[in-house]
């Protein structure tokens, strides 16, 4: 795998949502506040980095360039002017005392150009606290000040600091660009056959399939257990789930996938356009022939149930063993 650092972001896809922030760059009508939602793995930060180069790029015409210091910088993760604030906490969020300093960084002039630029990515664990606090700074920031955020769904956000945002969505691909965009990392064809399969336009989960193996054994593991689930297969659900439970984390990690494909299965049941967040369609699929709501809710009370155990400390062996039996009766 090649681990070159492109002068600018290669961004697959979503040429329409760049389109639209070059020409707010060229008519400086910048947004003060970004918000850039969509599904885990679409983009979003790769984006956000691109948008940061896009408004401090010393070459104006052709913003990014790529070439000049600021968007090196930017790049590199060195900028002086782009702060990214630190996740805190269980949820991931920011702390009260992070969205503080923040505050203060922001009333500081430009150290290189024109703007500073505040990053909060993955915002979705962002407490009501630090949206508050950072309320005001969004509702009337300085004119040097940018805030950029990525989360899933836009309705993490309260509604008072939403309405202050110019919100963008940031759409998956389709499988042909994912694979393309995979092939230009350099990752070998088959491996990108396989990530493709699981999570079809997802560049981001596809990436982390390819270089996380405990992901990608968790992954393949989940496709298997939907598979089984669905066939009513007991003695393949207890031997997958056995072995996962090996290692607690593999176990919390394969029980996240499960649900989630449950989750695509009782989606598939239905009729509209819908995004599917799951690692294998099309054993969710074959399980969403048996899904009524009520079976849906049992199976996913019976995941939530073996959570608890976990976190109450029973065995990881027992807990699989009543997972089990909860599922088939499911």
């Amino acid at each position: 795998m090649s681990g070159q650092i492109t002068p600018v972001p290669q961004i697959a896809g979503n040429a329409q949502l760049l389109s639209e922030l070059r020409q707010m760059k060229q008519k400086s009508h910048l947004p003060h506040a970004l918000l850039l939602h969509g599904p885990e793995g679409c983009g979003k930060k790769l984006i956000a980095e691109w948008f940061a180069m896009l408004v401090l790029c010393e070459e104006h015409g052709a913003a990014p360039c790529g070439h000049c210091k600021s968007c090196r910088l930017v790049r590199s993760h060195a900028h002086p002017d782009v702060t990214a604030a630190e996740h805190s906490g269980k949820r991931g969020g920011f702390s009260v005392e992070t969205v503080r300093q923040i505050r203060a960084d922001a009333a500081i002039l430009p150290n290189n150009g024109d703007m500073r630029i505040f990053m909060f990515c993955d915002a979705d664990g962002m407490s009501v606290q630090a949206q508050n606090a950072l309320l005001k700074s969004v509702e009337e920031p300085p004119a040097h000040a940018c805030f950029v955020f990525t989360a899933q769904v836009p309705g993490v956000l309260l509604p008072t600091l939403l309405s202050r945002m110019t919100a963008k969505a940031v759409f998956p691909v389709t499988r042909s660009e994912c694979i393309e965009a995979l092939t230009r990392r350099g990752y070998p064809a088959d491996d990108i056959q396989a990530a493709a399969s699981r999570f079809d336009g997802n560049i981001g989960r596809c990436i982390t399939y390819l270089e996380d193996s405990t992901v990608r054994e968790a992954t393949d593991r989940t496709a298997a257990l939907t598979a089984a689930l669905a066939d009513q297969n007991e003695y393949e659900l207890l031997r997958l789930l056995t072995a996962a439970a090996a290692e607690k984390e593999q176990l919390r990690k394969t029980l996240e996938l499960l649900d989630i494909q449950i989750r695509d299965a009782a989606l598939m049941t239905l009729n509209g356009d819908f995004s599917f967040m799951g690692c294998d369609r099309d054993s969710a699929q074959r399980l969403s022939v048996r899904l009524t709501p009520r079976r849906t809710s049992r199976l996913h009370g019976a995941i939530a149930g073996a959570f608890a155990d976990l976190d109450g400390n029973v065995g990881a062996v027992l807990t699989v063993t009543a997972l089990c039996a909860a599922l088939l009766d499911a």
